[in-house]
Formats: structure tokens, C-alpha cells, sequence
């Protein structure tokens, strides 16, 4: 049974390197439809990197779907948050959507904290997590069976270090695996929406958003959305207007 498990593995895992070929030797021809279908089959079938969904964006974008390319690059930006070719890909795709919004001013402790949890993935943050880990153990160890008084208060304190760093990665990581994995994010898909005061369509107007402009999901009543936008406007909309980040 084992064995069978390793060859349907490896069967799968070569049926998505083919496809993920397929799609790229499709992009090169220029043929930005069928890289984008090809992408799309990997992408149905669970599998998620940020070089899939950033060439996701690529084809999308190519072919002129906008609010698809944002939503594949804010896709790749969480796998990948340091990445510059991600990064400059979503800003020009922004750049051509109708609307142009100022953000609200951050505080800078959330800004600082943002960026200093970007600064690994989840993966990388667990593994510092685990070494720092060990390190700590070793620390224990040498402050149990050194028997000089300096040896000890240096392993001491090293261990203290480590475990602080155990503690701090652990953190970050969990951090970058819950921005991974929120779903209060979205952009929108349809063309115009007119955003109201109230749940229902009797509420009133309040202001009008194009395709392609990204929301934060503050609250959900039946098929209605309350959203927020950049520049701290919210309101309600409709969910099968928004697809999730």
C-alpha cells in the first residue's frame, strides 16, 4: 500500500509539473488564454506557491483582465511578501483600475510589526522557531554539566536568548499563517458596485466602486457584505459582487 501511495505521488506530482510546463511554453507562445487555463486546472486542483499565482497574474494581465491579474498578485504578495517582481507587477495592475484611492494613515507599530513579520515565510519563520528551539536545549544541557560558574551564566543566558527567539519566531510564524489564511480580503469582480448605507437595496447610496479595487470584509448579513475601503469609507454590498483574496 505504501508503494502505491509513493507512485500515485509521484504520478500527480508529474502531472503538475507537465501542466505547469504546458502553461509556460503557452505564455511564451502568446497564447495568454490557454497559460491561463492551464494555470487555473493546478490552481482547482489545491495547489498554491506564489510563482503559480504571480504567472497566474502574468497571463491574466496579458489578457487584459485587471481585477484578475490584482487578485492572483495579492495572492502571490502573501506567499511571497518581500518579493519585488510581485510587488511592482500588482502596483502598475492597480495603476490602470478606475479607481484611485488614498489610504489612511497606519500606525507606525503596525506598520513596523507588518513588515518585520513579512520578513520570512511561515516555513522559515518555523524552522528559526525549532532551531532556536534546540539551541536552548543545548544551553540547558550546558548549564546542567559545565562546571566552571562562568560557563553556566554564559549558558544560562544563551538559553534565555534562545528561547526568546524560539518564542518570537513561533509568533511571527503564526502571524504569517494567519495572514496567509484570512478571508476578510477581497477585490472586486463586477464592473460597478454602488455601496449602501444598510443590508438591503432600499438603503441608501453612499458611493460607487469599480472592478479591480480591494476591500477589507468588516461583517456579513445573508448575501450582503459591510466593506471597507482604503481610505476608511464602508458600506454594503453584495457577496457574489467580491471574490476572496
Amino acid at each position: 500500500m505504501t508503494g502505491l501511495v509513493a507512485v500515485l505521488t509521484c504520478l500527480n506530482a508529474s502531472e503538475t509539473d507537465s501542466a505547469f510546463v504546458r502553461a509556460g511554453r503557452l505564455y511564451g507562445q502568446n497564447d495568454f488564454t490557454g497559460a491561463a487555463a492551464q494555470y487555473q486546472t493546478l490552481i482547482d486542483s489545491g495547489w498554491a506557491s506564489a510563482t503559480l499565482f504571480y504567472n497566474m497574474g502574468n497571463a491574466c494581465f496579458k489578457n487584459h483582465d485587471i481585477k484578475a491579474a490584482i487578485l492572483y498578485y495579492e495572492r502571490a504578495r502573501r506567499l511571497a511578501p518581500n518579493d519585488e517582481d510581485i510587488e511592482r507587477n500588482l502596483q502598475l495592475s492597480r495603476s490602470l483600475i478606475f479607481d484611485k484611492v488614498e489610504a489612511m494613515p497606519e500606525l507606525f507599530l503596525i506598520t513596523w510589526a507588518k513588515n518585520l513579520r513579512d520578513l520570512c515565510s511561515e516555513r522559515l519563520w518555523s524552522y528559526l522557531s525549532i532551531g532556536g528551539f534546540l539551541l536552548t536545549l543545548l544551553s540547558g544541557l550546558g548549564f546542567l554539566f559545565l562546571h566552571r560558574r562562568t560557563f553556566k551564566k554564559t549558558a544560562f543566558s544563551t538559553g534565555i536568548l534562545f528561547l526568546l527567539l524560539s518564542i518570537g519566531a513561533l509568533t511571527l510564524g503564526y502571524l504569517q499563517k494567519t495572514n496567509v489564511e484570512r478571508e476578510d480580503e477581497a477585490i472586486v469582480f463586477a464592473p460597478s458596485v454602488t455601496v449602501k448605507s444598510s443590508p438591503d437595496n432600499s438603503g441608501n447610496n453612499l458611493f460607487v466602486i469599480h472592478e479591480g479595487i480591494k476591500v477589507q470584509i468588516t461583517d456579513q448579513i445573508g448575501e450582503w457584505c459591510e466593506i471597507r475601503i482604503a481610505d476608511g469609507n464602508r458600506g454594503w454590498m453584495r457577496a457574489k459582487d467580491l471574490t476572496i483574496i
